[in-house]
């Protein structure tokens, strides 16, 4: 099955499953689909639906350092001359997770 029917597959699930009101081991065992698979899908359907911010450009006066806080949790000092290779990182790794 190619990406696009999966995703399509799933979405239908998904949408049939919140409309039965159904719990979802229990949707997942009348309908015979894999109930870790019906979970994995549902978090990135939700995340394709509800995507995170993109960056956006700032405008730096001398500041020598740019801390981050991600919404992961995770904190970020990077030296403002270090900043563009630092961000082209994180933008690819993100292009390759969606």
């Amino acid at each position: 099955m190619k990406s696009a029917q999966k995703k399509d597959f799933w979405q239908r699930h998904i949408q049939a499953w919140e409309q039965s009101k159904l719990p979802q081991k229990a949707y997942c065992q009348q309908h015979n689909i894999s109930y870790a698979n019906f979970g994995y899908w549902r978090t990135r359907l939700k995340r394709l639906e509800n995507p995170v911010p993109k960056l956006v450009p700032v405008t730096l006066t001398r500041p020598t350092m740019v801390i981050m806080t991600l919404s992961m949790g995770i904190r970020i000092e990077v030296p403002t001359n270090a900043l563009a290779e630092v961000l082209s990182v994180v933008v690819r790794s993100q292009q390759e997770i969606s």
